[in-house]
């Protein structure tokens, strides 16, 4: 009688078991160490803001007039903000007012005007010619 030799135990994976990926993967984690292959470190030269380049300017040109509060800052910049919109307004209502043929005579159709007069007021108007500006003179 022939007697089968225990054989050694394989570790068998299966097509779902990432252990050896895992096992890479904790390999590859960042030590903190810099790698060889990337060399030394540069030397960095300090910046301007380190050199200290404004010591010998009083106060630069840039910032005059950012010591106000903020809403003296803001408020001309919102009531310019709204004349430009009620302007736009004030146009569009005056644009549906136009008949077809004095649209037509200066170069304007009339599904253009009644697009851009649908507009709302804080939508940037179109062109209204067909034709580019550089020729309007000539």
């Amino acid at each position: 009688m022939t007697t089968i030799a225990p054989s050694t135990p394989q570790t068998l994976l299966k097509k779902h078991d990432r252990s050896d990926a895992l096992q890479q993967a904790r390999r590859l984690q960042p030590t903190g160490e810099r790698p060889a292959w990337l060399g030394p470190r540069p030397v960095l030269s300090p910046s301007k803001a380190e050199l200290g380049w404004l010591d010998g300017v009083n106060q630069p040109a840039v910032f005059d007039g950012l010591d106000a509060p903020w809403w003296q800052l803001t408020l001309p910049a919102l009531g310019s903000l709204v004349e430009t919109w009620i302007e736009r307004a004030r146009i569009r209502r005056e644009l549906t007012k136009v008949d077809a043929r004095s649209l037509r005579d200066a170069g304007i159709s009339p599904g253009a005007a009644a697009f851009e007069a649908a507009q709302h007021f804080w939508q940037a108007p179109i062109e209204l010619r067909d034709y580019p500006a550089d020729k309007a003179g000539a």
